[in-house]
C-alpha cells in the first residue's frame, strides 16, 4: 500500500462557521491519496482547528434547528443526508467488515472511513466513540454513506457521535502538535473516476467545545454550527487521461 501524503487541501476558510469562537479557527480537512494495489483511493480526513493547548472537543451532533449532513457530490449529484445507500456514484469507502465505528482490526487499514472525535488511527478510537440515535447506519458493515435519522416528530436532525471519555487526552487539541481535534476520515475510491469528474464532501453540522481554559477541563463552553465543502483531489484513470489527451489532439487536428 502506498501512502502519499501530499496535501492536496489543507486549510478551508473559517469564515463560514457560524459563532466561531476567538479559540476556534474553523473547521478543515487535509485531502491525500492513497494506492492499494490496483485501487486508488483520495482520503478527507476533517478537524476543527483551535488555538490553545487546553481547548477541547467532545462530539459532532444534528439537531432540527441545525442539521448534521455527511455526503458528497459527484458532478453536482449528491447523496441524500437520510441515504442507507449511495445513489451518486460516490459512495465512501470502507475495509471489509468494518463499519463507521472505529475498529482496532482495520487501524494499519490507510484508507477506511471511520468517526472520531480527536483519535487519528483506529486503534487509539475504537471504543471511546458512541453514536446518537439518529446515527442510522453506524455499525453497518460497508456502509457507504452517512445516514441521518429523524426526531419522533419527524424532524430530520442527522447523524452525529460523541466520545463516552470526555476526560481523556483525545478530547485536548494539545495532545496534537497541530492543535487540530479530528472528527473523521472520509475516503471515496477514486480508481475508475475521469479527469473532468468533479467530487465534494459536504460537511454540516455542529459541535460542542470548551475554549479558552487555563487547564484540562477548564474554559468556556461553546457550541458552533458550521456548513462546509472540500474538493477531492485525485490522479484520474489512465484510461481516462489517454482518452482527454485523444480529444485534444483531434481538437488541434480540426484547427
Amino acid at each position: 500500500m502506498n501512502f502519499n501524503r501530499r496535501t492536496l487541501a489543507v486549510l478551508a476558510s473559517a469564515l463560514p462557521v457560524a459563532g466561531a469562537h476567538a479559540a476556534m479557527l474553523g473547521v478543515t480537512s487535509t485531502n491525500y491519496q492513497v494506492t492499494d494495489g490496483a485501487r486508488r483511493f483520495s482520503v478527507m480526513d476533517v478537524y476543527v482547528d483551535f488555538t490553545g493547548q487546553y481547548d477541547k472537543l467532545v462530539n459532532f451532533y444534528g439537531q432540527t434547528g441545525s442539521t448534521s449532513i455527511v455526503r458528497t457530490s459527484l458532478n453536482g449529484v449528491v447523496n441524500g443526508g437520510s441515504s442507507l445507500a449511495p445513489a451518486n456514484g460516490a459512495s465512501f469507502a470502507q475495509a471489509t467488515g468494518t463499519g463507521w465505528m472505529a475498529s482496532a482490526s482495520a487501524s494499519g487499514n490507510l484508507w477506511d472511513s471511520f468517526v472520531s472525535i480527536g483519535a487519528r488511527t483506529q486503534d487509539r478510537a475504537a471504543g471511546i466513540v458512541v453514536t446518537d440515535l439518529y446515527f442510522l447506519n453506524a455499525n453497518t458493515a460497508g456502509a457507504g454513506t452517512v445516514a441521518g435519522g429523524s426526531t419522533s416528530q419527524g424532524a430530520f436532525a442527522g447523524a452525529g457521535w460523541y466520545t463516552n471519555s470526555p476526560t481523556g487526552s483525545h478530547t485536548l487539541a494539545g495532545s496534537y502538535e497541530d492543535l487540530r481535534i479530528m472528527l473523521g476520515r472520509f475516503s471515496v475510491e477514486t480508481t475508475n473516476l475521469s479527469a473532468t469528474d468533479v467530487l465534494t464532501l459536504q460537511f454540516k453540522g455542529n459541535v460542542t467545545m470548551k475554549v479558552n481554559g487555563l487547564s484540562a477541563g477548564a474554559g468556556t463552553t461553546v457550541q458552533t454550527a458550521f456548513d462546509q465543502t472540500f474538493t477531492y483531489g485525485f490522479v484520474p484513470a489512465p484510461g481516462a487521461l489517454a482518452l482527454l489527451g485523444l480529444v485534444g489532439l483531434r481538437g488541434r487536428r480540426r484547427r
